[in-house]
């Protein structure tokens, strides 16, 4: 039954009134939270010297949702669905910058007894220490190579190589650093033997990252019992429903199941942090 004309005018006039909000507030707020991620994304990436322009993550972003939403369209045919799914980018974006920072700090803190050595030998031929950071930079691997890159340039800006050092550990904010700081710290104003002082840092660091190692390939099968019984629930699931197509709809259908399931989902995401958390313990 079709509609009147009256009707008809107050439809359109209603879908007019839709799209001017959008348009007029619901796109431009959007714009500004993607506005505000990019930039905030392009300010972190540039303190680990990783210098991407806030209009190229902006365009990033945007292909990835439109992206995303397309794909999630066209395999459920469902526009909240598919609205939801173009949204996930977005929020996926800051665990990605995250976990970049991560892997980045952990690379260096990987190359710093190496380092250690390098200055070590430096020492040891008769340089002194700003001249032995000299000397071994070019000899680095990236990541901590543009680490002690700024740390020479704070130095020679005027910082004292101890309070480079000091505004360095602030940076990196692991223990790692403060244990090769401070002692350095404290030897270098008294005029201690530095050279000694760095290889028996070095020496700790190494007998702490093989704790380290030896822990995790402790840890390895708790690990993976953790991934296997966090996943086993809802691939059981998976099965269950392919082999009765009915058992899903009936569950989530009725209260009693919807209390299932989230009380299902409520306990396996306490059961996976505590197991997290047991096995964080570091040596």
């Amino acid at each position: 039954m079709g509609m009147t004309v009256p009707e008809s005018a107050s439809f359109l006039l209603g879908a007019a009134l839709i799209v001017r909000f959008l348009l007029g507030s619901a796109i431009p707020e959007a714009r500004r939270y993607i506005l505000d991620t990019a930039n905030r994304h392009s300010e972190n990436l540039r303190e680990e010297f990783l210098r991407l322009p806030p209009l190229r993550i902006v365009g990033a972003l945007v292909l990835s949702c439109l992206l995303c939403g397309a794909i999630v369209l066209w395999m459920t045919k469902s526009g909240g669905v598919a609205t939801a799914a173009g949204i996930l980018p977005l929020s996926l974006s800051s665990l990605a910058v995250r976990g970049y920072r991560s892997r980045r700090r952990k690379a260096i803190l990987e190359r710093l007894p190496a380092l250690l050595d390098l200055l070590a030998g430096h020492v040891k031929a008769g340089y002194s220490l700003p001249e032995s950071f000299a000397e071994t930079v070019p000899l680095l691997p990236c990541p901590i190579r543009e680490e002690m890159s700024w740390v020479l340039q704070q130095n020679r800006l005027g910082a004292p190589l101890t309070e480079a050092l000091s505004r360095w550990e602030k940076r990196i904010a692991a223990d790692e650093v403060s244990l090769f700081v401070r002692p350095l710290r404290a030897a270098l104003p008294g005029g201690g033997n530095v050279a000694a002082l760095l290889e028996q840092i070095r020496d700790i660091l190494r007998q702490r990252a093989r704790g380290e190692e030896k822990l995790r390939s402790m840890t390895a099968q708790a690990r993976l019992q953790g991934i296997v019984l966090t996943l086993l629930p809802p691939v059981f699931a998976l099965i269950l429903s392919r082999i009765d197509p009915g058992f899903l709809p009936a569950l989530i259908g009725t209260p009693h199941g919807k209390t299932v399931v989230f009380a299902a989902a409520l306990l396996l995401a306490l059961g996976w942090l505590t197991i997290r958390k047991i096995l964080s313990v570091r040596p």
